[in-house]
């Protein structure tokens, strides 16, 4: 679809029915962001995906989105590969039992499209992140710009996740390196955060927008924390150079 302003980019491996609430959240963004005049690709990437997540992504109810099957067996990979077939010039992804506001999508495009007019290189998150399931709790992602952002964040953990909206080039120029749990190293969206940053990209976050993300016993962050993984050792977080990280030069 030339011309497309965002591609969506849901991706799945062993869910199933957890995964209405996310496709109904997901179409109801998508109808939001196309009433509001922009064009949007709609794709679920099956990453290594079970019999059974297959079968439930194979239902007839959404045969409007697209399926690409991925053996990547790895988030970050997934995504390195799924970016460069996007027909979108902006990228959204979407894990696949979590949930977005109705107003995401359309919000988000509204300021990266207005920044393709101004020339300003933006990546740009929902304003809250709401934790349910196996954790209750909301965190407020703050722009770069506020002033009660500081770099030295970064040290300790990530201001925002990897369920951003960004030009496509910012993940062409800055693509998710692979996770390594078993050996400690984890946490691709705190690298991609700072990476981004460092090359010049400003996170900023649309207002009154929420992505609702479940916490599973089992999931990747949890896992990850449970084996005390940290961040790999980068430059823009060396003792002398974090803080000029985000800052004006």
């Amino acid at each position: 679809m030339p011309g497309t302003d965002l591609s969506l980019v849901v991706t799945a491996h062993n869910e199933t029915t957890v995964c209405g609430p996310t496709m109904r959240s997901a179409d109801l963004a998508v109808a939001a962001a196309r009433d509001a005049g922009f064009t949007v690709e709609c794709i679920i990437a099956l990453d290594n995906a079970t019999d059974a997540c297959r079968e439930y992504f194979h239902q007839s109810a959404f045969d409007h989105w697209d399926r690409w099957d991925i053996a990547q067996g790895d988030l970050g990979r997934t995504r390195n590969e799924v970016v460069p077939k996007c027909a979108g010039r902006h990228i959204a992804f979407l894990d696949s039992d979590d949930l977005f506001s109705e107003n995401w999508l359309r919000e988000g495009l509204r300021l990266l499209v207005d920044a393709e007019t101004t020339g300003d290189r933006l990546i740009v998150h929902p304003e809250l992140n709401w934790l349910f399931d196996g954790e209750n709790s909301v965190f407020v992602k703050i722009d770069q710009d506020s002033p009660l952002f500081s770099p030295h964040h970064f040290a300790f953990t990530n201001y925002y996740d990897s369920l951003c909206m960004a030009p496509r080039e910012a993940h062409l120029d800055i693509p998710y390196v692979h996770r390594d749990i078993p050996n400690g190293l984890s946490f691709q969206d705190w690298q991609f955060s700072v990476e981004t940053m460092a090359a010049g990209w400003r996170h900023v976050s649309a207002r009154d927008t929420i992505i609702f993300k479940r916490r599973r016993d089992a999931s990747l962050v949890t896992e990850s924390r449970g084996r005390k993984s940290i961040l790999r050792s980068i430059e823009p977080l060396a003792i002398d150079r974090i803080g000029a990280l985000g800052r004006e030069q």
